[in-house]
């Protein structure tokens, strides 16, 4: 049996980094990787969990363009509409909205991820963005 090696064609999570700062705000940095290359979005939040989550689903979005920017000459623009934790029998379910444009094409984009703890939610949200975002900007970097 022959062994075929696929390289990967989608934005992979690697790290997601939540400060506290002194004055009681936070920072939120995601790490994303693609090819063996690293990209990075950073964005402050406010210290609630609201706040936490949009900031986590904003810096996942930031590195996710710089990405596209970096592979592609296709750029395509991509927001957050909404980010929103849901209780969900034993577990949580992030759920996030993501409109995006690129030369004529709209997307209205939807992505979910589930996590067991609370504490795990911020990186719920960048999965839930990955899940809105990744099969557009595939199909934009392979133009």
């Amino acid at each position: 049996m022959e062994t075929i090696n696929k390289v990967r064609s989608r934005l992979r999570f690697d790290d997601l980094e939540h400060v506290t700062t002194p004055d009681g705000s936070g920072r939120v940095s995601v790490r994303l990787e693609w090819g063996g290359e690293s990209y990075e979005g950073t964005v402050s939040c406010l210290e609630t969990q609201q706040g936490v989550l949009k900031a986590a689903s904003q810096a996942t979005l930031i590195a996710t363009l710089s990405s596209v920017e970096a592979i592609s000459e296709s750029p395509i623009a991509l927001e957050v509409v909404g980010v929103k934790a849901v209780r969900a029998f034993d577990g949580w379910v992030v759920v996030t909205r993501v409109n995006g444009h690129a030369g004529p094409d709209t997307y209205r984009l939807l992505g979910a991820a589930p996590c067991e703890r609370e504490e795990d939610l911020p990186s719920a949200a960048v999965k839930a963005v990955l899940n809105a975002s990744n099969r557009v900007v595939e199909q934009r970097v392979a133009r």
